[in-house]
This record gives structure tokens, C-alpha cells and sequence, in this order.
């Protein structure tokens, strides 16, 4: 079943982040190791969004709530994509950075805020 969140399919966005880092390594051992993790972050940004969602549509968080949030949720990410597969920090950058362009755009409509 999709995650749906204001309209916008965060399913979606999951799979075209997980292809953005998939063409971006453009190395099929590189990707194995970081797949699962990976998948696991980008469901994990489904969530915080939703999350926050619902604190935005109760009025507990505003734009700088949520961004101060995701940043948290930036580093906890970072540190777990370097621990499960052994790379650069260069890389684990590159990889979190690819991931999270495509959640940006989403991010920001879903929640009319810029947050990621």
C-alpha cells in the first residue's frame, strides 16, 4: 500500500531516491552493500515526514521544528550508512545527498515547507 502524504506519493519518492542512488554509484558492488540500508533510511523519511505532517496539521511544529528535526534525522542516518557498509565519508555524503534531493521536492510538497 502507497504512503500517500497531502498527495504525494512517498512510495514513489522512496523508489526514484533509492534509482537516483543507484545511478549515481554506478557500481553494482558499491550498491548491493548500501541497498537494504538504504531502503531502510528512505522508509525512515517517510515516517519523520509523516510525523511531521501530523505535528504541522495539530500545530506543535512549524517550518524550523521540522527542519531542526530532520537535521537530527540526517545525522542518525549518515552515521548508519557508513556503519553498515564500509565506505568514505566522501561517499556516504554523496549517497545521503542523492537520497534526499529527491525527498527535498516531495518534502517540500507535501508539507509546503522547506525542511530537507
Amino acid at each position: 500500500m502507497a504512503t500517500t502524504i497531502n498527495g504525494v506519493n512517498f512510495t514513489q519518492v522512496g523508489k526514484e531516491a533509492l534509482d537516483a542512488v543507484r545511478l549515481m554509484l554506478d557500481d553494482p558492488s558499491t550498491w548491493k552493500s548500501l541497498k537494504d540500508i538504504l531502503q531502510n533510511v528512505a522508509d525512515g523519511l517517510t515516517a519523520d515526514i509523516k510525523f511531521i505532517a501530523r505535528k504541522q496539521l495539530g500545530g506543535e511544529f512549524n517550518e524550523d521544528d521540522a527542519r531542526v528535526y530532520l537535521e537530527d534525522q540526517k545525522t542518525i542516518a549518515r552515521v548508519r550508512i557508513r556503519s553498515v557498509a564500509i565506505i568514505t565519508l566522501q561517499l556516504a555524503e554523496k549517497v545521503l545527498n542523492a537520497l534526499l534531493d529527491v525527498f527535498r521536492g516531495a518534502a517540500r510538497k507535501a508539507l509546503g515547507w522547506t525542511v530537507l
